[in-house]
């Protein structure tokens, strides 16, 4: 005999980032002072310590075993100094230590206009990641990134991107870079990776002649080479961002 089957039970999404958000927000049981160029954070040492192996080591890898055994009954607060960031990007890492995401558009777009991409919140917190051992971070600000790639940003961002290790968001600007090549090589960014970071330029060209296989294979009627001289992409408009 045939039953039907029992309705199922919807399951809201984990919250866990909002509740750990407002353990932050709150300062309830902070026993750590992190100390950003003269401005203090309170953070909590054991939620620093999972999220960055980093911070693991730096709170607890250094002392003794003894150490750590032992019950702190001094109510002093452990302070640590950091010294290479800035204290609103330090903000934004917290905010994503304990919340697990990026702080808001408003935040990220606030740094982005008439400035380096190196200068942007988005890539300070890309370079951020990459020093404190934070691979979700640095996934999600290639992400961000990502959707922000143009044809006047992309050599730049590849350089970014190489110097900090985001290999997903090279690998878009790399493609990027060759599938709008005539129009890249024009731009102030191309000329920085030719005085600063030549290897990348080969890079660029290796995926081109990639490129040019594919556009063989698929039989499109111009190659990318080919832009050099009209000035047109292989397709004849802006091409997109890949992931």
């Amino acid at each position: 005999m045939d039953y039907s089957k029992p309705h199922s039970i919807h399951v809201p999404e984990s919250d866990i980032g909002y509740h750990f958000g407002t353990l932050l927000d709150n300062q309830e049981g902070v026993d750590v002072i992190c100390n950003v160029a003269g401005e203090k954070f309170h953070a909590h040492q054991l939620v620093l310590a999972a999220r960055s192996s980093f911070f693991r080591s730096e709170l607890f890898e250094h002392e003794s075993d003894e150490e750590k055994n032992e019950v702190d009954t001094s109510n002093e607060i452990k302070e640590i100094v950091i010294d290479d960031m800035e204290p609103k990007v330090f903000k934004a890492v917290l905010h994503f230590m304990y919340r697990d995401n990026l702080v808001g558009d408003d935040e990220l777009s606030a740094s982005s206009s008439d400035c380096s991409i190196f200068d942007t919140l988005a890539g300070k917190l890309l370079a951020a990641a990459d020093r404190y051992e934070l691979p979700r971070l640095r996934l999600l600000c290639e992400s961000y990134l990502c959707k922000h790639i143009s044809v006047n940003s992309v050599a730049t961002t590849l350089a970014l991107a190489d110097r900090h290790h985001a290999m997903e968001l090279k690998s878009v600007c790399l493609k990027f870079a060759a599938e709008n090549l005539s129009a890249v090589i024009r731009t102030d960014g191309f000329d920085y990776l030719k005085d600063n970071c030549p290897a990348l330029q080969s890079e660029i060209l290796r995926t081109v002649a990639g490129c040019e296989e594919e556009c063989s294979s698929g039989g499109k009627s111009q190659s990318v080479w080919g832009q050099l001289s009209d000035g047109g992409d292989t397709s004849g408009r802006r091409v997109r961002p890949r992931v």
